[in-house]
């Protein structure tokens, strides 16, 4: 759990609201996320508000692999690490992350991280890093695809804009019995796992376009039907070890 779980939930709470005022922002299938046990999130990254975009979705507590450097950041570096974030050096096999997400997977939490390894606001998605295949080999945890579409347009540099925001949530993904942690067996699951982001983002595009289907009551998830943080749960290195994430 973060360190400071009622934080987490007001922070939460708070932007829950600002998005419900936003007014266009649409999440969709976040139900899809495990009511319990190890999980995670994987998405693109296309804008600096993902992680509320993501955060919100989710009524779980979302432990987000975060870039060093933000940790540097003056207020921002005192209140991520609270909120149960946790460093990951860019353009390195950083050993100490990989662990660090083992070990709260391990526990049980939800690691959310961006694949692409930074952040890409030119509208396209990028290829992932090798990473997110060793983590999913290494702790057999489900691995859940979400993409982002709209967030990269919120701000170009000069103004404002009030594009919709989109989070489309997919199923676990199916790694069709691939065994092993080798690097062709992480590099096969990243793939994988790319492959269904990628699709998840061209179904928001679609949406955007008018071209989708809009989703059924099942899928529409304008709120998760998940408890709220704090409810209880009842109610490149060696072989094998990842390039980057």
């Amino acid at each position: 759990m973060p360190s400071d779980l009622p934080l987490y939930g007001l922070a939460r709470g708070l932007l829950r609201v600002g998005l419900r005022l936003y007014g266009r922002y649409e999440p969709t299938g976040a139900w899809r996320l495990p009511a319990s046990g190890p999980a995670i999130v994987v998405s693109n990254h296309p804008s600096t508000v993902d992680p509320i975009i993501l955060g919100v979705a989710f009524s779980r507590p979302l432990r987000f692999m975060a870039d060093a450097a933000q940790f540097r950041r003056g207020f921002v570096g005192r209140v991520i690490p609270r909120l149960g974030a946790f460093p990951v050096r860019k353009g390195a096999a950083d050993r100490t992350a990989l662990r660090t997400a083992l070990d709260l997977l391990a526990q049980g939490e939800v690691v959310a991280l961006f694949p692409e390894g930074d952040l890409y606001s030119d509208g396209t998605m990028h290829p992932f890093e090798r990473g997110i295949g060793y983590l999913a080999a290494a702790s057999g945890a489900p691995v859940v695809p979400a993409a982002i579409t709209g967030s990269y347009a919120i701000f170009d540099g000069r103004w404002l804009a009030w594009p919709t925001v989109r989070l489309t949530v997919g199923a676990p993904v199916d790694f069709g019995g691939l065994d092993g942690r080798g690097h062709d067996a992480g590099a096969r699951r990243t793939d994988l796992v790319e492959a269904a982001v990628r699709e998840l983002r061209e179904r928001g595009e679609a949406t955007e376009r008018g071209e989708a289907t809009a989703p059924g009551d099942a899928d529409r998830c304008k709120w998760p039907r998940q408890a709220d943080p704090g409810e209880d749960d009842d109610a490149a290195g060696s072989e094998g070890e990842p390039a980057g994430i």
